[in-house]
């Protein structure tokens, strides 16, 4: 196959004069001379059979075929500079990048890394947390945690936890606020809000609570601290139970409903679609998969 291509030295010279429409632009690029590029080209042009290269005043412009040729070279060299990327990225041996919400990354992550470290004590792993989707592609991250269906373009979605979401309070709370012991009742509760205003009523009518409206006997902590809220007597949180386990292990938090409806979220690890992982982030990825089966009382 090799001895029917064209010099590769004339390909370069060639595409880099298609790019610029400039021999001494393409010259600069490739730090040799004027007279070198045009010899390259010309070369190529009698390889091929055909001109590539025309003159339009003092400028030169593609040819038909020309134009062609540019086009084709420059999908090929496009896939060799892809192709070089994720060789050097699958062998990388560099931290590795997670991005996650930050509820899920301090009460699920963060407490089980220490397992993780002690495995694989050479692997640095940075954790994000971010309020926002992250494009894997283009923020350089080669893994995410997400909490929804399990659906999103590009990506490779497989389950952690469940999201089941039910509201949790502090023993001491329950002892001395109004009786809870229907969601209606909930309505004459403070409830606390961390992340979305919505939450609470979107849950109050999925339970067939009608006519709701959550008043100034609601309040909204700081982003994510809603849960601490929960454990120091503050209101009554709406949380995923598998992220509050520990607490309601040990009584600091207790379940008023009980614990909860099934929903159709959940907590997912996703990576880009045909994308394979550098070897520390498919330590880290089996990992996480690992913990998600390890039984609660190990965990």
């Amino acid at each position: 196959m090799h001895a029917k291509l064209p010099s590769l030295t004339a390909i370069r010279a060639f595409e880099a004069t298609a790019r610029h429409l400039s021999v001494s632009q393409a010259a600069v690029e490739l730090n040799v001379t004027h007279a070198a590029v045009s010899q390259q080209i010309r070369s190529l042009e009698d390889w091929l059979g055909v001109k590539l290269l025309k003159r339009v005043g003092r400028s030169i412009a593609l040819t038909e075929s020309g134009a062609m040729y540019a086009a084709a070279l420059l999908n090929a060299f496009e896939g060799i500079l892809d192709a070089t990327r994720q060789v050097k990225a699958f062998n990388d041996t560099g931290p590795v990048n997670v991005t996650t919400t930050p509820t899920f990354a301090s009460r699920w992550m963060v407490p089980r890394l220490n397992r993780f470290r002690a495995r694989y004590p050479d692997v640095i792993v940075r954790i994000s947390p971010e309020t926002e989707l992250v494009d894997l592609a283009r923020e350089d991250v080669d893994l995410g945690v997400r909490y929804g269906s399990g659906k999103w373009p590009g990506l490779t979605a497989e389950r952690i936890i469940g999201g089941t979401l039910a509201p949790v309070c502090s023993p001491a709370y329950l002892a001395k606020a109004p009786p809870l012991e229907k969601p209606s009742d909930l309505l004459k509760h403070q409830l606390i809000d961390d992340s979305d205003p919505d939450e609470w009523s979107e849950w109050l009518r999925a339970m067939g609570v009608e006519d709701v409206h959550l008043d100034s006997r609601s309040f909204f902590t700081i982003k994510h601290l809603g849960h601490q809220a929960a454990v120091e007597g503050q209101g009554v949180f709406l949380g995923v139970v598998s992220l509050m386990e520990e607490d309601l292990k040990s009584g600091r938090l207790v379940l008023p409903l009980g614990p909860g409806d099934e929903v159709p979220l959940d907590y997912y690890l996703v990576t880009r679609k045909g994308i394979p992982l550098r070897a520390p982030a498919q330590q880290f990825r089996e990992w996480v998969l690992e913990e998600a089966c390890r039984p609660p009382e190990d965990g």
